[in-house]
C-alpha cells in the first residue's frame, strides 16, 4: 500500500477560489475563514468598498518559532509577487496575518481557464511555499556549487517537529528526528523506518537520494534553540543525503515538499502496520 500524498496547496482555499473567483466572479461574497491541519489560519475576504479587489490573508501556525523563515519573509514575498505580478499583489501583512495576496478581478478574468487554476493553486500554496522556504534556499545553493553555510538550519515541516538541514561541499543532509508516543506506535515505527532506511540505502540511485537510520545521537549538530525538542525523538534520526544531480529547477518545490511531508508519510504507514496487524489477531 502506498502512502497518499500530502497535497502542496491547501484543498479548501483552491476550491473556493475556484468557485468564488472561476468564470464569473461573485461579488456578494464577504468574507471566509479557513484552516489548514496545523492551525495555519487563511482570511479570504472582498470588500464593500472595492469589490474589484479580493484579498486572501496568511496566517503561519508556529509563526514565531521558525525564524529562517520570519527572517527571509521579504525575500519570499517578492518571490510570490514575482510570480503572480500580472494578477496579484502580494505583501508582508501586519498582526496575525503575515502574507497578504490582492487578486484583481478584472485582470483574472482575462486569462485563460488554466492560466486562472495556475493562480490559485499559486496562492493556495502559500503555507508550502514559506516552510519550504529555508531548505529551497539550500539546495539552489548547492546545485549552483555555491560556497555552503555550513552551519545547521532548522526547517518546520509542522510546528513543534523540526527538521535538520545541513549543507555540505557536495551535499545536503536532511535529518529527520523521529517522535514516538506508546509502546506500540514504537515498534511498528522502528520497523518501518528502519526497512525504509535500508530499502533507500541498498537501491540508492541516481535519481531517489540515498537514506540512513540511526538510533542516535543526532548526525548533525543541533541548534541550541530546538535542543529539547531534539532530545524528544527517541525513535531515532533518518538522515536524507541529497546530491545536486537530484535537484531539478522544474521539480525543486515539489521535491522539497516531499521531503517536509516525511512525519507524515511515517505517521500513515505506521497507522496501516495497527491496522494490519489487528486485524490478523
Amino acid at each position: 500500500m502506498s502512502a497518499k500524498r500530502v497535497a502542496r496547496h491547501n484543498t479548501l482555499v483552491f476550491e473556493t477560489l475556484q468557485s468564488r473567483l472561476g468564470s464569473a466572479p461573485q461579488s456578494e461574497f464577504s468574507e471566509c475563514r479557513l484552516f489548514d491541519t496545523d492551525g495555519s489560519k487563511y482570511l479570504l475576504q472582498r470588500e464593500q468598498d472595492a469589490p474589484n479587489v479580493f484579498r486572501v490573508s496568511f496566517s503561519l501556525a508556529g509563526f514565531t518559532e521558525n525564524a529562517a523563515v520570519s527572517t527571509n519573509l521579504a525575500s519570499i514575498v517578492h518571490e510570490l509577487q514575482t510570480r503572480n505580478e500580472s494578477v496579484c499583489r502580494v505583501s508582508t501583512g501586519q498582526g496575525t496575518y503575515q502574507v497578504k495576496f490582492e487578486i484583481l478581478c478584472d485582470r483574472l478574468l482575462a486569462l485563460k481557464p488554466a492560466q486562472q487554476l495556475s493562480l490559485f493553486q499559486s496562492v493556495a500554496s502559500v503555507r508550502a511555499d514559506v516552510l519550504c522556504w529555508p531548505l529551497r534556499q539550500q539546495l539552489i545553493v548547492l546545485k549552483a556549487a555555491a560556497a555552503p553555510q555550513h552551519e545547521t538550519v532548522v526547517i518546520y515541516g509542522k510546528p513543534g517537529q523540526p527538521i535538520l538541514g545541513k549543507q555540505n561541499q557536495d551535499d545536503c543532509l536532511v535529518v529527520f528526528p523521529i517522535w514516538l508516543s506508546d509502546g506500540t506506535s514504537r515498534a511498528y515505527t522502528n520497523a518501518f523506518i528502519q526497512g525504509f532506511a535500508e530499502s533507500r540505502r541498498l537501491n540508492a540511485s541516481g535519481d531517489a537520494p540515498q537514506c540512513s537510520f540511526t538510533a542516535g545521537p543526532a548526525p548533525v549538530p543541533v541548534p541550541k534553540a530546538v535542543q529539547d525538542y531534539v532530545n524528544e525523538a527517541k525513535g531515532g534520526f533518518v538522515s536524507i543525503v541529497v546530491l545536486p544531480r537530484h535537484v531539478k529547477e522544474s521539480t525543486l518545490d515539489e521535491f522539497v515538499w516531499t521531503l517536509l511531508s516525511f512525519h507524515d508519510h511515517v505517521q500513515y504507514h505506521v497507522k496501516c502496520f495497527k491496522v494490519s496487524a489487528s486485524g490478523h489477531r
